[in-house]
């Protein structure tokens, strides 16, 4: 990996600006690796963020909010599975997708400047500024209730590599106590798109899973 493809990855995966021997060592072992998700993760209290490396003869994790602590191995798929269920506190990832509900698409800065407003905003409200930017009402106001009322939110920062260089993809997750959203926009500062797409934590968990072992693409229903 040369010195653009390193710091093209640093800034994607770190742009909060996490410094440090761990985050040099991760840098260096993924030189090799074929995928890595950075994954940060918060349901009530509980706050997770850490990376997957995806190598061809192993899974490695590591703890960027405890930089102490050493990067294990996940060994098979079985290891895997339960490391992910562990990870979103679920069952199991087997939740079939709702084929009748659809994606609603806006102006990412728009649904930014309304996330911003959402505390101070009515349901009523937001849910109306949805609808005119998707033009879909009744989702609208599912995923506005979502947005006033999460439980659990999440980010997933997605590496893959190429022979051209990596290629990148970034998502955003909301979840309160029976729905969610996965929003996936851009990774292009220069493209103004969001997709809001309907998904449970489980389905999450299961599409996370199946990046991991199968580089799969990512979140779509299947």
């Amino acid at each position: 990996m040369n010195d653009n493809g390193v710091t093209d990855l640093t800034h994607f995966l770190f742009p909060d600006g996490i410094e440090g021997e761990v985050i040099r060592d991760q840098l260096h072992k993924a030189s090799t690796a074929d995928r890595i998700c950075r994954l940060k993760y918060k349901e009530k209290e509980k706050m997770k963020d850490l990376c997957l490396q995806v190598h061809k003869d192993r899974i490695l994790v590591i703890c960027n909010s405890k930089p102490e602590s050493l990067p294990y191995e996940l060994k098979d798929e079985i290891e895997t599975e339960s490391f992910c269920l562990q990870l979103f506190e679920c069952v199991n990832t087997k939740e079939l997708y709702n084929h009748g509900i659809p994606a609603l698409l806006m102006s990412k800065k728009r649904f930014e400047e309304l996330r911003r407003s959402s505390c101070s905003s009515t349901l009523q409200m937001l849910s109306d500024c949805l609808a005119a930017e998707t033009g879909d009402d009744v989702h609208s106001i599912q995923l506005a209730r979502v947005m006033k009322c999460f439980m659990a939110e999440g980010e997933l920062r997605l590496c893959t590599s190429s022979d051209s260089g990596w290629m990148f993809q970034k998502a955003r997750f909301m979840g309160d106590h029976s729905s969610g959203w996965l929003l996936r926009m851009s990774s292009d500062p220069s493209k103004d798109w969001l997709i809001a797409l309907p998904i449970t934590k489980a389905q999450l968990c299961g599409s996370v899973t199946k990046w991991v072992l199968h580089a799969s693409s990512f979140l779509t229903p299947q």
